[in-house]
């Protein structure tokens, strides 16, 4: 009777050529199945594992960084501000410059104009080019050389109200000189007057501060015809118009 019950466990131990063999540690009884002889065995194959590219990594580090040191230091700069020279007048070029034409103001950011601190070393020297009023000034726009061409000479002129434009003269501008003649007598025609320089350069002007209503001027001329200005101005006579420059 045991053997017989024995074969008969192991007959349905058995089915369609595959055994049930109970896995380690399970409770006896529970099967597990085995494939059969002879059939071809299950290969499992592995999920693919994605690559760490170290070196993109590494490249994005960099940028991070140097993208964060560069808002930083703009950051920094943004708000800081330095005293540069700047222009309070107009001046002409080749005219001296005086402490008067100077002042400072405070600029932000890389301004390649000269310091505040160096004001003084400005002051004296002529301006290279026409300077105008809030001109932050730069160290190419002076010079200490003087600009008065070759052949042109300076002359001193001086001049009573209503013998220039009633709106003054400035620096640079250009102008032609007159001699006026002397006044005729006996009621006659009155006389042309005589043209003494045909063009010739403002190159300084200030009020008058004896005479009221006259102007002192520098003006630059040719050389062979300062000693007619000179005469003109020495006789109350000149008189300066204004001309288009050229």
């Amino acid at each position: 009777m045991k053997a017989s019950t024995t074969t008969g466990d192991r007959r349905s131990s058995t089915l369609n050529g595959a055994a049930t063999v109970p896995p380690a540690g399970s409770p006896a009884g529970s099967p597990a199945t085995v494939p059969p002889v002879g059939s071809p065995a299950v290969v499992r194959t592995p999920l693919p594992t994605r690559q760490r590219r170290t070196g993109y990594a590494a490249l994005g580090a960099v940028l991070v960084i140097g993208l964060g040191a560069a808002f930083g230091y703009l950051y920094s700069t943004a708000g800081a501000k330095v005293p540069v020279v700047v222009v309070t007048g107009k001046v002409a070029a080749g005219q001296l410059i005086t402490r008067s034409d100077l002042s400072t103001v405070d600029v932000a950011g890389d301004v390649t104009a000269i310091a505040g601190a160096n004001l003084e070393s400005v002051v004296g020297q002529r301006a290279a080019v026409g300077l105008l009023p809030e001109m932050v000034l730069q160290r190419s726009m002076v010079t200490d050389v003087d600009p008065t061409p070759a052949g042109v000479v300076q002359v001193g002129v001086a001049v009573k109200g209503g013998q220039l434009p009633a709106d003054g003269l400035v620096p640079g501008d250009t102008v032609q000189v007159l001699r006026l003649p002397a006044a005729a007598s006996g009621g006659g025609a009155a006389a042309v007057p005589d043209v003494v320089v045909d063009r010739a350069t403002v190159f300084a002007a200030v009020p008058d501060p004896v005479q009221a209503g006259a102007t002192l001027l520098t003006l630059l001329v040719p050389a062979g015809q300062a000693a007619a200005v000179a005469g003109a101005s020495g006789a109350g006579a000149a008189a300066l118009v204004k001309v288009p420059a050229a």
